[in-house]
């Protein structure tokens, strides 16, 4: 499997590695936007934004659950690598820093790609866009988890719905299991039954499990008979 490995030099992340010398496919593009295209999958390295400003270390694969989209196309995922997003974040919790460590939901584009695309971010200032040290880290750390991903164990392949941005249970569960999509709170009331569908059906993997984390009963209803009418999946609600 190749996997590339790219930046871009107008985000401030990717200038802080281009600078460290690492030899990574470099594009101009807006990264929530790009067209590049190459390989078996696509992992970026990028800066996090947040109002916050809260330091972060993140994860999360693209994907525009609505109709509006922020790059990429509105009401389309991207293609998701459970097993491989895991053993990616589950690398990253181990950099000895004080900062958050989190699986985000699916968000942003691009959406154009027929492979997986994986994003890698730090957040959420320039302080941190800017230190070479820790973005070597979360390079190196990441580049590790690639070479030994085989070896990831997942107790089941699952995706979510509900739950805050930051999927503070999701992120728990990685330890155990490999995560696909997860669709946050904020998106899944106006949910379109296509998109409930790509949830599924954008993975490279076989999804198990379907959990939903605090989701409203009649919400909760209406997903589960989109997803029952057309998967064979098991289905978990807390």
């Amino acid at each position: 499997m190749k996997i590339s490995f790219i930046y871009s030099t107008s985000d401030a992340v990717g200038r802080t590695i281009k600078s460290l010398g690492y030899k990574f496919e470099e594009i101009d593009e807006d990264i929530t936007d790009f067209k590049y295209n190459k390989g078996d999958t696509i992992i970026v390295f990028s800066r996090h934004e947040s109002s916050s400003k809260k330091p972060s270390i993140t994860v999360h694969y693209p994907g525009n659950p609505s109709d509006k989209a922020m790059g990429g196309e509105p009401n389309t995922l991207g293609i998701a690598f459970p097993k491989l997003l895991t053993a990616i974040y589950r690398e990253l919790k181990k950099i000895n820093v004080n900062v958050e460590k989190a699986i985000e939901a699916t968000h942003h584009g691009p959406t154009y790609q027929k492979v997986p695309v994986i994003f890698v971010e730090i957040g959420s200032s320039l302080e941190f866009w800017s230190n070479k040290c820790l973005v070597k880290e979360l390079v190196e750390s990441t580049l590790k988890a690639v070479d030994s991903y085989d070896n990831t164990d997942c107790k089941e392949r699952i995706v979510g719905f509900g739950g805050s941005h930051y999927t503070p249970y999701f992120s728990k569960l990685a330890d155990t299991f490999c995560i696909g999509h997860v669709i946050s709170k904020y998106y899944i009331e106006n949910l379109k039954e296509e998109v409930v569908l790509q949830v599924l059906q954008k993975s490279v993997e076989r999804i198990d499990k379907v959990v939903f984390d605090n989701v409203r009963k009649d919400i909760r209803d209406r997903i589960s008979s989109i997803i029952t009418k057309r998967f064979n999946v098991k289905l978990e609600s807390r």
